[in-house]
Formats: structure tokens, C-alpha cells, sequence
């Protein structure tokens, strides 16, 4: 008979409505190594950024997003972030683009790469847009406005669509393209997703905007960053010159796209790390009066967001979806890039 396994009673809480909670990286990593129970008398509790649920659960919780946003030390023991710091023990940063589905891209970016010809950049449209968030930063639709005027861009999202409807595959929709415009659906250092990664892997060159310090992660020089301009406009100056120049586009195309290889399986081991630990050692979040009274007020907080604005807030969406003209998502979908 094999070891007995350790045994971790674990929930899962805030995640978005499309998270199957049988089936993802967290239960499918940690049963290879303990037995799982999913209790609603949990021992551990994974939460993410779309809810206040995780407030109910005294016991270990362990902070994960997807989103741009920050950790809150003072509500979890450990965190899964985007931020480039060092918190003891308890934060490890793992880019989205390590997580779930989009993991198998970044290792396909640590395979030999194919070289891009001449034959094959000659015979490419000019540059694809791939959104389906209508309700981020405007600074996505002002660029493809922009860089529209120049040539046409083929908008293949629910948002600001121009080729017949949403697209099935994004990477079979991007090969056929020089240009992919890769932008974060907003600016903060760190906050770095799948999007570079899909447009690497669909060798075209990413016209990259939102973590400024994307470099400490990707080559420079095998795409085009817009952090490195004053403004748009010059960012398109540039488009324009790289389009125009084969020699300068496949020098481009054909760099190896990866900086600072990271370890794919991070979420892994740092799970490892933390339920490896005694249950009774485990903790870290500080219990005082002052967090008390601020899980306090949070929980006030959860009444007004479920009960009064959440019913306003589904209606405010389907009223700018609508105003920008954005396709509405299909019955059962599950895509999570319907937030991005």
C-alpha cells in the first residue's frame, strides 16, 4: 500500500461565474499530491477578486487574480499576484499568462522557434485586434481608431467587431496577419497577460501596451512596445516603417521572444510551499482589532454591492454594450477573455 496522503479540506470563493471548481490548475495540482475535499467547512479557502464570500471563511486564505488588482495582506495569508515584490513567505508573482489554459502558449515559446520568410510576410494582411471588454480604458480604441487610418485593421472581438461576427480560434485568426495589437485592458507595472504570448505564438509582432516594464519579461527587440514612444502617433510612425521594411520586420519576427524564462509550473510549487506547512503554522494574516473592524466594515460594504448596485450595475453593462455596438456574448459561453 502506497503513503497515506495528506488530507486538505479546501473551498473555492469570488471566482467568476465561468470557474469550474472541479475542474482547474489548483484541484488539478494539489490531488496530485494530497487527498482534496471541497467542503463548505473548509481549512483553506483559494478566493479570487468577484465577490466578498471569502470574508465568511476563517481559516487560511489564499488570494488568486486574473484581474489588475492588488493583493490585501491584511485579508489573506498568502497571494498570487502581478506586482514585481518580495513578501516573506506569503506572495509569489505568476503572470496570467502561466496560469490555466494559457500556460500551454508560453511553452510553446520555449520551443525552437520557425523562421518567418520573406515569401510568407509579403503574402500577410496588415494587423489584427482581438477585444471583447467593452469597458476598459478607451486608450485600445483610440489606437486601432488611429492605426486604422493608416490600413485596414480586422477587429475579430465581441468589441468593435468588422469581420461578420466574433472569431472561433484567436491563434488560427492571427497567423494570417504582419501586426497584432496586444494591449493589457490597462496600464500598471507588472500587470503583464496572455496577449503578448498569443500574438508570439502566432508569429506575428506585437504592438505591445500595458505593463512598462514588459521587457524584464519579453525581448525587446521582438516586438514593438509602446511604452518606448511619446504617443501613439509615433508608435504608427513606427508600424508604418517596420511594415514597409521586410529586412527590419523579420529581424523582428524571427527574435527569440523570451527574456527572463519563468518556471510554467510556479502556481504548482508555490502551492506546494503553503500546504506542505502544519495547518497550525500555516497562518500569516494579522488577526487584530483594527483588521477585525475593517472585515467589519467590508462585510457592511458586501450588503450595498449584492443587494442595491449589483441589479443597477447589470443593467449600466448591458446598456454599454449595447451603446458601443458590442456583441453580446453567447449563451453558455465560458470564455474568460470576455473580460479582458
Amino acid at each position: 500500500m502506497g503513503e497515506k496522503r495528506r488530507k486538505i479540506r479546501l473551498q473555492f470563493a469570488d471566482f467568476n461565474p465561468a470557474f469550474d471548481r472541479e475542474h482547474n490548475d489548483f484541484i488539478r495540482f494539489l490531488r496530485e499530491r494530497y487527498d482534496v475535499e471541497l467542503t463548505d467547512h473548509p481549512d483553506y479557502v483559494i478566493y479570487s477578486v468577484f465577490g466578498y464570500q471569502h470574508l465568511d471563511y476563517d481559516c487560511i486564505r489564499i488570494f488568486y487574480t486574473g484581474e489588475c488588482v492588488v493583493p490585501d495582506f491584511n485579508e489573506c495569508d498568502y497571494a498570487f499576484g502581478f506586482d514585481r515584490i518580495s513578501f516573506g513567505d506569503r506572495y509569489r508573482r505568476i503572470p496570467f499568462y502561466l496560469l490555466h489554459e494559457y500556460r500551454k502558449g508560453y511553452l510553446d515559446l520555449l520551443k525552437e522557434r520557425r523562421i518567418v520568410t520573406r515569401e510568407e510576410w509579403r503574402s500577410r494582411k496588415f494587423c489584427n485586434f482581438v477585444v471583447s471588454n467593452c469597458f476598459a480604458e478607451d486608450v485600445r480604441a483610440q489606437f486601432y481608431q488611429k492605426l486604422s487610418t493608416y490600413k485596414q485593421v480586422d477587429s475579430g472581438g465581441r468589441y468593435l467587431n468588422n469581420v461578420g461576427g466574433p472569431i472561433e480560434n484567436k491563434e488560427s485568426f492571427q497567423k494570417d496577419y504582419r501586426f497584432s495589437i496586444a494591449f493589457e485592458n490597462t496600464s500598471y507595472k507588472g500587470y503583464l497577460t496572455e496577449k503578448i504570448v498569443d500574438a508570439f505564438r502566432a508569429y506575428t509582432i506585437p504592438i505591445y501596451y500595458g505593463d512598462p516594464d514588459v521587457s524584464l519579461d519579453f525581448n525587446a527587440k521582438a516586438f514593438i512596445n509602446c511604452h518606448d514612444f511619446s504617443d501613439f502617433d509615433d508608435v504608427i510612425a513606427y508600424v508604418k516603417q517596420v511594415d514597409a521594411d521586410e529586412d527590419l520586420a523579420l529581424e523582428i519576427l524571427n527574435q527569440n521572444p523570451i527574456q527572463d524564462r519563468k518556471n510554467p509550473y510556479e502556481l504548482k510549487d508555490f502551492l506546494y510551499e503553503i500546504f506542505d506547512r502544519d495547518l497550525k503554522e500555516a497562518g500569516r494574516r494579522p488577526h487584530s482589532i483594527n483588521v477585525r473592524q475593517y472585515e467589519a466594515m467590508l462585510k457592511r460594504h458586501r450588503f450595498f454591492e449584492h443587494e442595491i448596485y449589483r441589479p443597477y450595475r447589470k443593467i449600466a453593462n448591458t446598456m454599454k454594450r449595447l451603446e458601443t455596438g458590442t456583441i453580446l456574448r453567447r449563451p453558455g459561453s465560458t470564455d474568460e477573455q470576455n473580460n479582458r
